[in-house]
Order: C-alpha cells, then structure tokens, then sequence
C-alpha cells in the first residue's frame, strides 16, 4: 500500500486507494446484482458506512501528514479578528488544487498588511494538528475542531497577498460595523443578528457563559429557521395584495428557504446554520411533493440529509443537542399536550410557554449531563426568559433593521 505522504494529488481520490475501500465498492456492485430488496439494502447500508468512513479519513488526513514538514500553500481567509487570529482554508499545496479545501487556524502573528475574510494569501505554513486534554468532563477542542472542519492550527513563516480584496460579506460587516458604532450594544447586536462574537468584551462573554445564555449569541437553527418563517410570512401578506391567478401556494415556501439559504450565508455558513439549510431543504422538498409524512418521519429524513451532507457532523455536540431536542418535542407534544382550558390568552400563553420548557429540560437532562457532565438550575431560569424574548424580540428587530 503506498503511504499518503508521497501521493503526488492532494484530493478525495488519493485517500480511496486503499485495498479495503476497492474490496468495499466491489461488494456493493455484487450485492446490487442480487434481485433481492434484502441485498439491495445491504447494499445501499454499505455505501453509506464507506461514504462516512472518506469522509472521516478526510477529516483527518491533513492533521496526519501535513505537519510532517513546512508547506507552500496558497490559504483563503475565511474570518479574522483583525489582529493575531486568522481563520482560513487551505485551497492549494504546492502549487496543486486540494479538494475539499482544509481548514486550518492561524494563531499569535500579525499578518504584513490589512487581513479581512475573502483575501488569498500565498503562505510558508508550519501546521500541527489540533489535539485535545485528556481531562475527564473538560472541553473536547479537537472534537470541536474537527466538527467545524478546522482539523489544524499553526503560523506563517512567510505570507504574501495574492488577492488582498475583501468578499462581499465582509464588504457589508465593514460597513454595518460603521453604522453600528455609535450605539454601546454593536457588539451584541452583530452577535445577535450576523453570529460575529469576536468583537465582544470579555465582560459580556462571562455574563452569557454564566448564565448558560451564551448559545443565543451563536446563529442556529432557531436564527435560521425564524427567517425562513419570516419571508414566508411577509410573501403571503404580499400574495393578499395580488389577482388571484398569479397566487402560488408554493411561492412563499420557496421565498422563505432562499431567505434561509441567504441568511446563512450572510452569516458565515457556520455548520449550525447549513445544517438547517439542508433539514429546510429536506422539508420544503417533502412539502412540495405532496407526501403526508408524519412528524417522526420528517425528522428522519432531515437528519439522514444532514448526516449524508456531512457525515463528520455525527460528532458534533450541536448536532445531537438540536436532533434530541427536536426529537423531545414531537415526543413530549405528542404524549403529554399543552394543557387546553378556558384562560385569558395571556395565562394560556404563559401555560404553554411553561410547558414546552418543562419538556425540553426534562427530555434533555440525560444528554446534557452526558456531554458536559452537569446542569445549571440559574441556566434554565435564565432561557426561560431570555430564549422567547431574544427570539420573538430582539432578532426580528435586528433584522428587519
């Protein structure tokens, strides 16, 4: 078997040379020639564990064979904090494509001129791969690493600007920034509004971090999907104002995942918000096909979408909190409904408010102990608050602004 480090591509291909993954894909064309459902799903089960296991050689590939040595690299700056910090993806390696581009953090260097995301950068890099403590109970960051897709780390040696301009989205942060900076809450307000918490103080971190609120001030599914809802909201009440002929039922479902697919763009692609994109996606596509899939079934195949999407994803704490929590709630709604009585709507506003958090905590109790090894009695009165307030407040104002 020829070793990685001396293929001379740098790209999916190299990593299937392996005599076990052509053994595997052979097994798979012989199982579809058996005129059996049974073999047909053995094979197609088959094709899905090898197309998780490239995608987990993938993900570690880089961090086994690129520290061997400095690299010649050309690297696309994806997020900086404006000073010794700079988030990238390494797009080509000597001179070669690589595909899927790695993504690596730069740490502790100022860079030779102005750095914003967008710009390509010709760089002599000395990488290391992320690892982690081995503390029990403690943060797992080569987990999270390699969840967000930023298997390495390291510094420049050398770096040259190949394309010093900026994107358009950091075109448009640079100038929302300017708008922004007369009002004390800027910092919130991006991190509200465009998931960018790099900015804030040190102070407003703990506060969060504190009283288990720090979640609100990353864009995720509940950012998305609310913009989803609320394109298709303001599409339908413009559909009132058209002839009747020219009304589609479909029209404001479309509207409202463009928005989503716009949003998340507009807000860096974070895994959370592109993961929602595709269980959007998933949905609208089941919706316009006309199918009546239960609750559970839905939930399936968006998750079966997100997992094939990015089948690292799987190790991603985000993933099971959101897939367990959205799991909770088809549960608890379907075995222990919202109370119905004849309240005021404040009171039956207040009781259902109660109820949906009493299910998400309780439902979600063994997984969280599971993953951070403990609860926080102050967190689940904070979000109590603060979640329906930031989510029906504060986020719709930051938008529609």
């Amino acid at each position: 078997m020829r070793s990685m480090r001396h293929t001379s591509t740098y790209d999916i291909a190299s990593i299937t040379r392996h005599a076990d993954s052509r053994g595997a894909i052979c097994l798979v064309c012989l199982l579809c020639l058996i005129p059996h459902h049974y073999a047909r799903y053995a094979a197609l089960s088959l094709l899905f564990f090898l197309w998780g296991t490239l995608a987990a050689r993938q993900a570690i590939w880089a961090g086994n064979v690129l520290p061997a040595s400095t690299q010649e690299a050309t690297v696309v700056i994806t997020a900086t904090d404006h000073m010794t910090t700079h988030y990238g993806r390494i797009t080509q390696l000597r001179g070669k494509p690589l595909f899927p581009a790695v993504g690596i953090v730069l740490y502790g260097q100022y860079l030779p001129t102005e750095v914003c995301a967008g710009q390509q950068w010709a760089m002599t890099l000395k990488v290391r791969a992320v690892h982690g403590q081995l503390n029990e109970g403690g943060f797992d960051s080569q987990r999270y690493a390699l969840a967000q897709h930023q298997p390495l780390t390291g510094r420049f040696l050398q770096a040259k600007a190949i394309n010093p301009t900026c994107s358009l989205r950091a075109r448009y942060l640079a100038s929302l920034r300017a708008t922004l900076a007369p009002y004390p809450w800027q910092q919130v307000i991006l991190a509200l509004g465009m998931g960018e918490r790099g900015a804030m103080s040190q102070d407003i971190k703990a506060v969060m971090r504190e009283t288990g609120t720090a979640h609100l001030m990353a864009i995720s599914g509940l950012h998305i999907a609310f913009a989803a809802l609320l394109a298709a909201g303001l599409i339908r009440g413009g559909q009132l104002f058209l002839p009747v002929r020219w009304i589609r039922w479909q029209t404001p479902l479309l509207g409202g995942i463009v928005c989503a697919m716009f949003y998340a763009w507009l807000t860096g692609l974070q895994p959370p918000a592109l993961r929602t994109v595709a269980a959007l996606s998933v949905w609208g596509g089941l919706k316009l096909s006309g199918r009546q899939w239960s609750g559970w079934q839905v939930w399936c195949c968006c998750l079966a979408a997100i997992i094939f999407a990015d089948p690292v994803a799987v190790i991603s704490q985000s993933l099971w909190l959101s897939a367990f929590a959205v799991a909770g709630l088809l549960f608890w709604y379907q075995w222990f409904p919202a109370p119905n009585g004849n309240f005021p709507w404040s009171i039956r506003w207040l009781l259902n408010l109660l109820h949906l958090q009493a299910g998400i905590t309780l439902l979600l109790l063994p997984l969280q102990v599971a993953l951070f090894h403990g609860i926080s009695v102050t967190a689940m009165l904070a979000n109590l608050f603060a979640v329906p307030w930031v989510t029906f407040v504060t986020v719709p104002l930051i938008l529609a602004a």
